[in-house]
């Protein structure tokens, strides 16, 4: 199953400043997933050629007439898509949530989208905040698992504790299509601090014909930079790791094993060596007596 992932579009997040290690490692891990970046040129029917997953992470620019039409294609022959936002906070206005928006406009899909309004002539995203549940600072924020209430839900986010996000939030009038939201205590801000809105869906998926797409609005959460206050990359916080291969998952139809950190791996192997040895060692010695 090949997964392309779009780094062509000024992410400001990339491969080239190694902040997607870990993520994409986890599928050299699996034979079954084959791992395509495309970081130059347009996406096109070539580019996404034998694709499962077209994966855009935060473009940093909106996408040509040509790409939007070729992305279009893709979906429409049953390709699925991950979307993935930022948050804009004070003048760290990493996110360009429009960009993704026209993706959203251009395969019809008008049930969801990435929060944006206009300001100052200006279309900017937002942020969500919790006062209660956050690591060092209020953008960000501890996501605890609710009660399943989907069967997308159920196969996405079922047994999943505590995850980690610093992203915005999605605007929905379909909440059957939220796999999760903010608690009580969270609000979707501007850059001025203005509530958007409470309680913000920031991870939503759903099926449109036999193509899956998902929305997330948090690429931080997915990347290898450090989360403050939990001495960790962000993708290494909490379960973060274990949804990102539960979407992935989803998104291919498949049911890939959970991740095994690779120090675990290498004590199993050691430890099953000297295991061999010892016993090699005593039936050597029962045969010299």
């Amino acid at each position: 199953m090949t997964i392309v992932f779009d780094l062509s579009h000024d992410q400001p997040l990339s491969i080239d400043k190694q902040n997607f290690t870990q993520a994409i490692n986890f599928f050299r891990f699996h034979t079954e997933y084959f791992v395509r970046i495309h970081n130059e040129g347009e996406l096109n029917a070539t580019t996404l050629n034998r694709a499962k997953v077209l994966v855009i992470p935060n473009p940093g620019r909106n996408f040509s007439l040509t790409e939007l039409e070729a992305i279009s294609d893709f979906v429409g022959e049953g390709g699925s898509l991950f979307l993935l936002g930022d948050y804009q906070i004070a003048e760290r206005q990493i996110g360009n949530p429009e960009a993704l928006n026209q993706i959203l406009s251009v395969i019809s899909e008008n049930r969801v989208s990435f929060t944006t309004f206009e300001k100052a002539n200006t279309t900017q995203g937002d942020s969500i905040t919790d006062p209660v549940n956050n690591i060092t600072v209020p953008f960000n924020v501890r996501i605890s698992s609710a009660g399943v209430t989907s069967e997308i839900q159920a196969a996405i986010f079922s047994g999943i504790g505590d995850v980690y996000i610093a992203g915005g939030s999605l605007s929905t009038n379909d909440s059957s299509l939220v796999v999760s939201r903010g608690a009580n205590s969270s609000r979707a801000v501007s850059i001025d601090g203005q509530i958007i809105q409470e309680q913000p869906p920031w991870l939503a998926a759903f099926a449109t014909g036999s193509a899956r797409i998902v929305l997330c609005s948090s690429t931080t959460m997915f990347s290898d930079t450090l989360c403050a206050g939990l001495n960790s990359s962000w993708f290494q916080s909490g379960d973060n790791a274990i949804l990102w291969y539960r979407l992935f998952n989803w998104m291919t139809r498949s049911e890939i094993y959970d991740p095994t950190p690779i120090w675990f791996t290498f004590v199993v192997i050691v430890l099953l060596i000297g295991v061999g040895l010892f016993l090699y060692s005593i039936l050597r010695a029962k045969r010299s007596r």
